[in-house]
């Protein structure tokens, strides 16, 4: 291999600088394992560098500061001369040999690598190093001697310190060597003074595995050093001392020795505590003797079986609170067509929204994120396009009109049908699904899976949709005199504008994606410029470069809101995001910020969010202007202010398919329950806390592609997943399974026997569904 030569100085001998002088070294490493460097004084040298097959770098001249710092295995430096401070700084791995001596910091804070000095080391040698037992411990050898604080805070590293030619021969560590030290071993040959610390090292002879172990590898650092002739001198073992790191139990017992544990609570407890160290976080609590073992009323706590009782994160976190875990449960005990239809009495669209659009609340929220990755609910949801629908309910004789065809409203309209109701549905458009249909691109919905479930939802007998009705005050009150409920789900489809100068040029988000979903064709030119960054921003994006655009840039006046997947479509396609950006003026030449800004555009879109349009609504039902937009006002049933009409979707605020889905079915169920007369109950569960869980039981895994797998990730957060853990750990046998038959529905339940039960909490603690919980008694 070709010795590369690297010269310190230029070609003026004038001196090269550090940094530049590390970019040649760097540059010449790619070329050749073999470096010969002519120095004069320059630092950094070696710094992080290495090289496939080894690296070796040979250096003639004056060193300067971190001689091989960060030092990577299979690069070895060999130092001709003499260096200066934090040689092999932070090293882990490099071999460095310096014939000559080494100044302060040798050997400071590294991890692993060997440095062989053939001189002395000046002040705080060996400091702070660390040492990971899956590797070599780092090693420091010194021919001479060291200078004060030798060892400081030594985690592990080994150092060997010979006392040949030595700067202070009657003490040859240094001045306070090993203070704070707590691991490693320190062999050295001469003189010390007692000025070592003794509460962190022990100074003794050489046990038999020491000296074997310095005895092997003395010859290799001789020989590094050009010394071999030395072995002869330095293979006395007589000559020889170790510091060992005190271990934190010998430590303790420098402090308070063996005592009685009267004596200790006497001297120690009681007086740090006063005898009780919770006196001041529970003042009520029971302090009264028991025994060590007690069952029944002389407990403290008692177990509690909480199945069910909480909600497991996706379900909590799902706006329409599709219960998941019982789904996966369904489908681990092949009870398939079950769990299919236990989706779809929550949601009409399991394979549009939750396979394909939704930004999937449930899997960001997963626990099993704790152990590998969440469960793949794209998987399930397109599982479920082709299934037939549930069966409705006999008729109840009542009539609900739903205004709007929209997720909210397909939601309700669903609901209410499958609850018996007849239900007509009344949309402007000629195509129900609202934005869904009209706007995300096909590319993120597929149209074949779209079709599958409309259809679906137009079979049902209680469903009677009227497409192309343009709502007006006199339908609305007709509306009112003819059914029992009427629900206005007609989201927002009037773009915001901005009045700025050349505001007449700009084209809205929501026209734009809706000609777009048509396959219209648009001239808009090569370079096209969105105002508002947001998701909807960036479907405007993917869709301008599809019909021609070769530049899209985003501008917000605050960093753009746009994530997921939308954000990475239009990231991929090569949109550009620019913020903070005021716009002053839209020209034939493009956008003008407030800076005065030209950014070139041929046409500029506008995506700053829609708001309701309302001129139907009577005045008996109450809104809220907020944002320069009417939205209408609801209680947690989505009625309103009129006893009649309730009001469901981004009518109310603005939010996600899945939000106006969820609406769609509280609504519904507001309504079943008062046409039943029975007490109307929202979704109340609180979210299972973390810390019930015990998720160490389960092992990351391959994620899988099908249902069963994803049934089988699940982790059945707060549903019993029947292991028979708590059962198996009980210490008293208190734990037994029992089976139950409710109503015909056969089922299970683990209980706990009082007269057995001594309260330890092992059932609570190894449930890895947090089921079992600890209650006072």
């Amino acid at each position: 291999m070709t010795t590369k030569v690297i010269k310190g100085r230029d070609d003026k001998g004038l001196r090269i600088s550090s940094m530049a002088y590390e970019q040649l070294v760097r540059t010449a490493a790619v070329e050749s394992g073999q470096l010969l460097l002519e120095t004069y004084g320059q630092h950094n040298i070696g710094i992080r560098l290495q090289r496939p097959g080894g690296l070796h770098l040979q250096i003639n001249g004056p060193c300067g500061q971190r001689l091989g710092a960060m030092g990577l295995p299979g690069t070895t430096i060999d130092c001709r001369g003499s260096v200066s401070d934090d040689l092999g700084y932070l090293n882990i791995g490099a071999e460095i040999t310096v014939h000559g001596d080494a100044t302060n910091g040798a050997g400071n804070a590294m991890a692993a690598g060997k440095l062989f000095i053939g001189g002395s080391i000046g002040a705080r040698g060996l400091t702070m190093t660390k040492w990971n037992p899956e590797y070599a411990r780092p090693e420091l050898w010194v021919l001479g001697s060291t200078g004060d604080s030798f060892a400081e805070f030594n985690c592990g590293g080994t150092a060997v310190v010979c006392g040949v030619d030595a700067k202070n021969p009657d003490n040859i560590l240094g001045y306070r060597p090993c203070v704070g030290m707590v691991g490693g071993t320190i062999y050295f040959r001469g003189r010390i003074d007692d000025s070592y610390s003794r509460t962190n090292a022990r100074l003794a002879p050489p046990d038999d595995a020491q000296w074997q172990w310095l005895v092997d590898n003395l010859p290799v650092f001789l020989q590094r050093i050009g010394h071999s002739s030395l072995f002869d001198l330095l293979s006395n073992r007589d000559q020889w001392q170790v510091l060992n790191a005190v271990t934190p139990q010998e430590r303790a017992l420098m402090f308070s020795g063996p005592m009685p544990m009267a004596q200790f609570r006497r001297e120690f407890w009681d007086r740090t505590f006063g005898g009780d160290p919770l006196r001041d976080l529970a003042p009520g609590l029971d302090r009264s003797a028991i025994g060590a073992i007690v069952t029944g009323e002389l407990r403290r706590r008692a177990p509690w079986w909480a199945n069910n009782e909480a909600a497991a994160p996706c379900t909590y976190f799902c706006p329409i609170h599709i219960p998941t875990v019982e789904r996966l449960r369904l489908i681990r005990e092949g009870r398939i067509d079950e769990a299919y239809q236990l989706v779809l009495r929550h949601t009409p669209l399991p394979a549009s929204v939750c396979g394909a659009i939704c930004p999937n609340l449930c899997m960001e929220n997963c626990t099993r994120t704790g152990v590998d990755g969440s469960i793949e609910m794209h998987i399930l949801g397109r599982a479920v396009a082709h299934v037939p629908p549930p069966p409705e309910a006999e008729p109840l004789g009542r009539k609900v009109a739903v205004v709007g065809g929209g997720p909210a409203g397909l939601n309700a309209a669903w609901q209410l049908a499958l609850a018996g109701i007849e239900t007509h549905i009344y949309e402007k458009d000629t195509r129900l699904g609202g934005k869904l249909a009209q706007v995300i691109p096909w590319e993120r919905l597929p149209q074949a899976i779209w079709d599958e479930e409309i259809k679906r939802f137009c079979s049902l007998s209680n469903i009677t949709v009227h497409l192309g009705v343009d709502m007006d005050s006199a339908t609305f009150e007709q509306l009112k005199a003819e059914f029992d409920y009427v629900i206005v789900a007609v989201g927002t489809h009037r773009p915001r504008r901005l009045t700025f100068p050349g505001h007449e040029r700009v084209i809205a988000a929501l026209d734009f994606l809706k000609e777009a979903k048509t396959r219209k064709t648009m001239a808009i030119g090569p370079e096209v410029v969105v105002i508002g960054a947001g998701n909807v921003g960036c479907d405007v994006a993917c869709e301008a470069y599809r019909v021609g655009a070769g530049k899209v840039t985003l501008v917000d006046i605050q960093k753009p809101l746009a994530f997921g997947k939308e954000r990475e479509a239009a990231e991929a396609v090569g949109a550009q995001f620019r913020w903070p950006v005021k716009t002053r003026e839209v020209t034939a030449e493009g956008l003008i910020t407030d800076d005065g800004e030209l950014i070139p555009a041929q046409t500029v879109f506008i995506s700053i969010g829609d708001v309701p349009a309302l001129p139907f609504l009577p005045g008996s039902v109450d809104t809220l202007h907020v944002g320069g937009a009417d939205w209408i006002k609801t209680d947690g049933a989505h009625r309103t202010s009129d006893s009649q009409v309730l009001a469901i979707g981004d009518v109310e605020k603005p939010g996600l398919a899945t939000d106006a889905l969820g609406a769609g079915k509280t609504a519904a169920e507001s309504i079943i329950a008062a046409i039943k007369g029975v007490e109307f109950k929202p979704f109340g569960k609180q979210l299972i806390s973390p810390r019930a869980l015990t998720i160490t039981h389960y092992s990351p895994g391959a994620t899988g592609t099908s249902e069963q797998d994803q049934a089988s990730r699940c982790l059945s957060c707060a549903t019993c997943r029947d292991c028979h853990l708590c059962e198996t750990i009980c210490p008293t046998g208190a734990i037994s399974r029992v089976d139950t038959d409710v109503a015909g529905d056969r089922g299970f339940e683990y209980v706990s026997d009082d007269k057995k039960c001594i309260g330890c909490g092992f059932c609570a603690d190894t449930c890895p569904c947090g089921i079992w919980q600890i209650n006072p008694f």
